[in-house]
């Protein structure tokens, strides 16, 4: 839900927000080529940038290539940042210049409140101009104009995980076959009232899709007597000892794997209306009156590069973490989590489907019967 346009404006005057001189301060400011560009950000000497935790290889990798330009990291949760960022242009303080993470702070926060400067603009370097090198051949965006946030990664996931002592994953075909009358009574889930990134995720992959929808809903919270839990771990330890067969909108299952217990989630190519898949942290944004301006130009092309997204691909391998740019190898991920022409992908980062309260809706109506 957007904020209401006159709270907007009262924020926007709070923080120090000028449309029609900032434009032109900035673009005065920035270099117009890729080498005029990297000789500005040296003698701006640094770049700022406030991230969420993981990716200091990232940094690390950014400061070798450019030694000129030092790199300031500000690391935290996302809400943190955001609170950080308000709170020091209130004080009429310029100090962030990008934002690495998931869609939640910079749409929510940055975004509706008019903090941030286009990307695309900002793509110098002459590999970033082809938008062909991205999957379906174009750039992705996780705001409403399709500008502001840009999506460089697409995780494919699916929050639907089971008891291997008891659950055939090869039964599974389609998210219809957890509505069999043999799972009644043996399915789990986080309550959906519960806010988390796999909870609204999955429902608004359920609610949205169209070969699911709110039926699909209806029949899985009405008829098959679903147990909630408020405790992630809580959910997967019923799964491992087998109180229930399966569990929904599950977190952390990875590292439950990996502790050898009896858990297993479903692969993206299990199901026939495939998964979801967003940004677990990868976007990136770059915020109006940024104090280096040249400097966040080629950290952001570097960035979004065929070496820096090997870079931040590599990172986080072991969270399946996938580049959405196709010119680089995905040989070291598993085949079922790459991106492909034929995959069945349901894009949850989009603004359209973040909000769940109709999904909820659905939800209580059922349960209330």
């Amino acid at each position: 839900m957007k904020l209401p346009a006159a709270l907007l404006a009262v924020v926007a005057v709070a923080i120090g927000v000028y449309p029609s001189t900032r434009a032109a301060e900035i673009a005065a400011k920035r270099a117009n080529d890729w080498e005029s560009a990297v000789r500005a950000a040296g003698s701006e000497g640094q770049v700022t940038i406030y991230a969420t935790s993981g990716f200091e290889p990232v940094f690390e990798s950014f400061q070798k290539r450019y030694p000129a330009i030092k790199l300031n990291p500000i690391v935290g949760r996302g809400n943190q940042l955001a609170q950080k960022v308000l709170a020091e242009r209130r004080a009429g303080k310029y100090l962030a210049d990008v934002y690495l993470g998931g869609i939640g702070t910079p749409y929510s926060m940055f975004y509706r409140s008019g903090l941030l400067e286009p990307i695309e603009p900002l793509l110098t370097l002459p590999e970033n101009v082809d938008s062909s090198k991205w999957f379906q051949g174009k750039f992705h965006y996780a705001d409403d104009e399709g500008k502001y946030i840009f999506v460089f990664e697409m995780a494919l996931r699916s929050d639907v995980v089971y008891n291997t002592q008891l659950v055939r994953p090869e039964e599974i075909t389609s998210y219809w076959s957890f509505l069999v009358p043999k799972w009644k009574g043996k399915i789990a889930a986080i309550d959906p009232h519960k806010t988390g990134v796999a909870t609204s995720s999955s429902l608004s992959f359920f609610y949205y899709h169209p070969e699911l929808g709110p039926e699909f809903l209806r029949k899985l919270f009405g008829q098959m007597d679903l147990i909630f839990s408020s405790d992630p771990r809580q959910l997967l330890d019923w799964l491992a000892v087998g109180r229930f067969s399966l569990a929904f909108f599950a977190t952390d299952a990875d590292i439950a794997v990996k502790q050898g217990l009896p858990i297993g989630r479903f692969l993206p190519t299990a199901f026939k209306e495939g998964v979801y898949g967003r940004p677990q942290r990868g976007t990136v944004s770059t915020f109006q009156r940024a104090p280096h301006p040249n400097a966040a130009l080629v950290f952001i092309n570097w960035l979004l590069s065929r070496d820096g997204q090997n870079v931040f691909q590599k990172a986080f391998a072991e969270d399946f973490s996938l580049s959405a740019r196709e010119d680089i190898s995905k040989d070291h991920l598993p085949s079922a989590y790459r991106l492909s022409k034929d995959s069945k992908f349901f894009p949850a980062y989009r603004p359209e489907y973040i909000d769940t309260k109709a999904a909820i809706k659905v939800i209580d109506d059922v349960l209330k019967k």
